[in-house]
């Protein structure tokens, strides 16, 4: 049968727990597709394989700034058709996918995983592993290897990145494969090891392997109650991004008005759904806004949050406020960031956009929206900038 693998990365990188539309949005990775050319596929399949490639490449975002894509095709040896500093424009690279070649021949598909690693994956040919930007291999092949990768299930678990269950797809033919579209999600479950609906972006922000992030959230009473749980759903979908553990990503949340109010440290919750449910638990009370003593009460958190890791890890604060601050924020914000704490000021409807400059130092970590349910593309933005290595703090006071 016709099998579809995919391998993620192709080597030990992978680091995060996101869902489709939060690594969609990140919109930040190099992908290579390995794909079979043998005989056994023959030319008619070849072109469903040409189909599915167009169809993955159309929805992302190709840029040499966002996803770049390499393309190899094996038989009884590799060859680069696609570098991924080959193409910048996905016009060009989409017109050069209805033209693949295809030759037929053996199935090395061992030799074609290490001709990938040791050809397309470096830095040469375009590969932004040293950036910290997540490296994507994608094996298409119909068969048994004829060395010591073998396309058999057993196989194709050590193949794949750890935990393989996420990461393996079986389709048993050519045709089927034609389904996977929109978000890659794979429809032919019972075909497929287990039941999927992971896609090419399961993991796509390698460097935040260990991260502490706190949000500093406006509760104040100008804020409508509606307005206050799309803060909260805001806060939810982002840490659905990551891999949330002590040893990994921790995340914390305080709530301020007239004064700060820690509602639970990095380390009161050490999973995803107890972090939920946390989140969803936090109450509004009311007050003013006084943001600059709320930040000044931030500078220990981060502090303790470095001893109680035992080492330094990228530290990120998320301010979330609908006013103007009755207090100054620029230098407890000035701080902060010289702490080493990057800053994201998100301000809502009535929001001081000098101010959220002082409290970010930085304008592309500031964003205003009028309404809080358009928090959702800043949070795709953020997480762009977080799951980036060009995320360091860049201060402009």
């Amino acid at each position: 049968p016709a099998q579809h693998q995919a391998v993620w990365p192709p080597s030990g990188c992978g680091s995060v727990r996101p869902r489709y539309e939060d690594c969609k949005a990140a919109k930040l990775a190099d992908i290579v597709f390995i794909v079979d050319e043998s005989g056994s596929i023959g030319t008619s399949n070849f072109q469903l394989v040409r189909t599915f490639l167009y169809s993955i490449i159309n929805g992302l975002e190709v840029s040499t700034t966002r996803v770049r894509v390499g393309i190899v095709t094996y038989n009884d040896r590799a060859t680069a058709q696609v570098y991924l500093n080959s193409f910048s424009d996905k016009k060009e690279l989409l017109n050069f996918i209805k033209i693949l070649p295809y030759h037929g021949g053996g199935t090395r598909t061992g030799a074609a995983l290490k001709f990938a690693q040791e050809n397309v994956f470096i830095q040469s040919t375009g590969s932004r592993k040293d950036r910290g930007v997540q490296q994507v291999a994608v094996v298409i092949t119909d068969g048994e290897s004829q060395d010591n990768v073998n396309a058999k299930e057993a196989q194709l678990v050590e193949m794949a990145s750890y935990p393989s269950k996420k990461h393996v797809f079986i389709v048993d033919s050519f045709v089927k494969r034609i389904g996977i579209k929109e978000g890659l999600t794979l429809s032919i479950s019972h075909r497929s090891l287990h039941s999927a609906d992971y896609t090419l972006y399961t993991h796509c922000c390698v460097q935040t392997d260990e991260a502490d992030i706190f949000f500093l959230i406006d509760h104040s009473g100008s804020i409508y109650p509606s307005d206050f749980h799309d803060m909260k759903k805001f806060i939810i979908e982002f840490l659905q991004t990551f891999r949330i553990g002590p040893q990994h990503v921790r995340m914390g949340v305080v709530k301020y008005a007239d004064s700060p109010n820690l509602e639970f440290d990095l380390n009161t919750y050490t999973d995803t759904k107890a972090l939920e449910k946390a989140v969803e638990g936090i109450k509004q009370v009311g007050g003013g806004t006084e943001t600059g003593r709320a930040l000044k009460y931030m500078s220990p958190l981060f502090t303790e949050a470095m001893a109680s890791r035992g080492h330094k890890v990228p530290e990120y604060l998320v301010v979330i406020t609908d006013g103007k601050s009755s207090d100054e924020v620029k230098a407890p914000a000035a701080a902060l960031r010289a702490q080493g704490v990057i800053v994201y000021a998100i301000g809502v409807k009535n929001a001081d956009q000098t101010e959220l400059r002082e409290i970010a130092g930085d304008s592309k970590k500031t964003f205003f929206v009028n309404n809080f349910d358009a928090l959702k593309p800043i949070k795709d933005d953020i997480i762009t900038d977080i799951c980036s290595q060009d995320g360091k703090q860049t201060d402009s006071r």
